[in-house]
């Protein structure tokens, strides 16, 4: 399927392809030729017992009070011709494999046959679903291209809203948070990320439920459940904070107050020795491998960002988290095996705080605000150096047969955090050119990574922000170079 092409498809033809007897694609919201054509594209609604009932208009214009039932029709309302097992299936193909915090069991049963008898927290899931595999327009310089992609953003921000301000949550709405943030994530949608984090968090805390109880304790089916859905929720929670703090500078994640108590929580069900055993395909195995790449990166921004006033004690902590990285990489790697590394989700966060890390200490930028100390330092340096071009070399070969065109990208199966290790990756590439270190070479890797960026741009609109962020760093002379190549 083209990368073009969006994550939800119609059972029928659109009017206007079917009207003019031409072969449509059926994706929806826009079908492949209207969007080529820059046509409006229009779908009959759907047949069989699915309504679409129309919002009601105090629901937009606030005049008159609104109840949750108002709320529920505004949300069906969007939908259009996609049916709950739309909904479904974009979840299990196009989120599921990296970042699954749902339980698809629990997700299947709560879905109705049709959105009329469906609850209002699992409307607004599937609506967030729906937004976050959603593919936006491929025009990034015409705003009125991704009018509509905005415009489904900016609904499912404000039924969130809605359903605080009448006083509603749960695990679905807590879920539907996260899979939001998320998408502000993955499109570069800053500060808005960094606030919604804290929201969603604040959400789950509303719950009262311990992520971490024992299973012991749970007696009956719903029980373990509820109890699985707390982990799942709640790995997903701490996995976006974190990434989210590393990403938007030095403050700290607004979980790190509390990280040991949530982890200790967590330990029994998430330790990677307790699932080495296991299904790897197991949601909560697979999310594990995040959960603990993300708490080595949490460790490594504390320890850069808020130092002890034990330098020494520093260093070496820097120095254990960066070989604990690397045990971690190795260990992934070894589960890879021939599978296609750009799209293991914990592998690529692994390689980006062991990347950050080693290229910090190397280039002395945040390493050299702790005072040398004899044996500590030189031997972090020593490890930093010896990572860091294999790990540039590494990042590089692995995305140069997607810009090269001899492999096509699955973005169903590309996590949006690949994107910032490949940020990174060209950041310091950029950075050594500056010191005309290794100029050829690294022009080379430069425009590989860069050229990167710019096809995943075609889904995850991060991949922009990264781009200008790299301009603004980027004399003129390189970037001449570049072009040039």
């Amino acid at each position: 399927m083209s990368t073009e092409r969006r994550a939800l498809i119609a059972k029928k033809a659109c009017i206007r392809c079917s009207t003019q007897k031409r072969r449509c694609d059926k994706a929806i919201p826009d079908c492949g030729l209207c969007t080529r054509l820059r046509q409006t594209c229009k779908y009959e609604p759907s047949s069989g017992p699915t309504p679409s009932p129309s919002p009601r208009p105090e629901i937009f214009l606030g005049s008159v009070a609104f109840t949750p039932s108002h709320l529920k029709d505004a949300i069906i309302q969007k939908f259009g011709p996609i049916t709950p097992e739309d909904t479904f299936s974009a979840y299990c193909r196009a989120i599921e494999p990296w970042f699954p915090i749902i339980s698809i069991p629990r997700l299947r049963s709560r879905l109705p046959l049709a959105w009329d008898e469906v609850s209002l927290d699992i409307a607004l899931l599937c609506l967030s679903i729906i937004l976050l595999t959603t593919t936006p327009r491929s025009s990034p310089e015409n705003d009125n291209d991704r009018s509509e992609f905005k415009s489904l953003y900016c609904h499912t921000k404000n039924w969130i809203s809605s359903t605080e301000t009448l006083g509603l949550n749960s695990f679905q709405i807590v879920q539907s948070r996260i899979l939001v943030t998320l998408f502000e994530v993955a499109h570069g949608l800053y500060p808005a990320a960094y606030i919604s984090i804290g929201a969603t968090t604040r959400a789950a805390d509303a719950l009262a439920v311990h992520p971490g109880a024992d299973a012991s304790s749970s007696h009956t089916t719903d029980d373990e459940t509820k109890r699985q859905d707390s982990i799942l929720t709640w790995c997903g929670i701490l996995i976006l904070d974190r990434y989210i703090a590393v990403d938007s500078g030095p403050h700290p994640s607004l979980t790190r107050s509390r990280s040991q108590t949530l982890h200790d929580l967590l330990k029994s069900t998430l330790c990677l020795t307790n699932l080495h055993h296991q299904n790897r395909t197991n949601p909560i195995c697979r999310l594990a491998r995040l959960f603990e790449a993300s708490s080595l990166l949490d460790k490594i921004h504390t320890t850069l960002n808020s130092p002890t006033a034990e330098h020494a004690f520093n260093m070496e902590e820097l120095i254990l988290t960066f070989q604990t990285l690397i045990n971690l990489q190795t260990i992934l790697n070894e589960e890879i095996g021939d599978g296609i590394h750009l799209y293991a989700g914990g592998l690529s966060l692994c390689n980006t705080f062991g990347f950050v890390d080693g290229a910090i200490l190397l280039a002395s930028e945040n390493g050299s605000k702790l005072p040398l100390i004899a044996g500590v330092a030189e031997n972090c340096n020593f490890i930093a150096t010896e990572s860091l071009i294999s790990v540039l070399s590494t990042i590089t070969s692995t995305v140069e047969p997607f810009t090269l065109g001899t492999q096509s990208i699955d973005f169903n199966f590309l996590p949006p955090f690949v994107t910032f290790l490949v940020y990174k990756a060209a950041a310091i590439l950029t950075e050594r050119l500056f010191m005309d270190s290794d100029s050829n070479e690294g022009l080379r890797k430069l425009r590989i990574l860069r050229n990167f960026l710019r096809i995943v741009g075609e889904r995850w609109l991060g991949c922009e922000r990264y781009l200008k962020l790299l301009n603004e760093d980027t004399t003129p002379r390189i970037l001449k170079a570049i072009e040039q190549g």
